[in-house]
């Protein structure tokens, strides 16, 4: 088709299609660059969580070490 013939309806489907085709493909895409940076993000604050789980129990562990030595202590008669 050149510059100078006119445009038919079977033209502009053609186009249609072409561009339909292509928006369809850069929506996948982007899709699909958006749900592996949510993954990636996920993975990342899962990882965070689980740390600071891993601190929590600790700390609990220490803190129930300490609440069994105080009423020893303060029970204890000076010798």
């Amino acid at each position: 088709m050149a510059d100078s013939d006119p445009v038919t309806k079977k033209d502009l489907a053609e186009l249609k299609r072409g561009l339909t085709e292509t928006l369809t493909e850069l929506i996948r895409e982007v899709e699909t660059n958006l749900l592996t940076s949510f993954h990636g993000y996920g993975k990342g604050q899962a990882v965070r969580m689980h740390v600071l789980e891993v601190n929590d129990a600790a700390v609990n562990q220490r803190l129930a070490a300490l609440e069994e030595r105080v009423p020893n202590l303060e029970t204890r008669r000076p010798h």
